[in-house]
């Protein structure tokens, strides 16, 4: 039985590779890198201004930053109060929310 942190990791022989794409309708895209990495991309111009205003300011090259599970919910949390659109990239399918 396969369990949230021992489950299927991205890239790995006995998973789905998924393509890189960007969606229209997401702001934010979160991925899981690791044992207790997720990654953050931000993805729209609206999303970049509010990353930075509430949590830095100034992202990352490339937009993107890196959580703790912990933190990363917190993340989706605050970010869905606010209006915004989150891709989710698990290890099968991609969600929205």
């Amino acid at each position: 039985m396969a369990y949230a942190d021992g489950g299927l990791t991205p890239g790995k022989p006995d998973t789905l590779e998924l393509p890189e794409q960007r969606s229209p309708a997401a702001d934010f895209r979160i991925e899981r890198k690791g044992a207790q990495k997720w990654r953050i991309s931000l993805l729209s111009p609206r999303a970049i201004r509010w990353f930075e205003t509430n949590f830095v300011g100034n992202t990352q090259e490339g937009h993107v930053c890196e959580a703790g599970l912990a933190e990363a919910n917190a993340f989706i949390q605050k970010a869905r109060m606010d209006g915004f659109k989150v891709e989710y990239v698990g290890p099968l399918a991609r969600s929205y929310f």
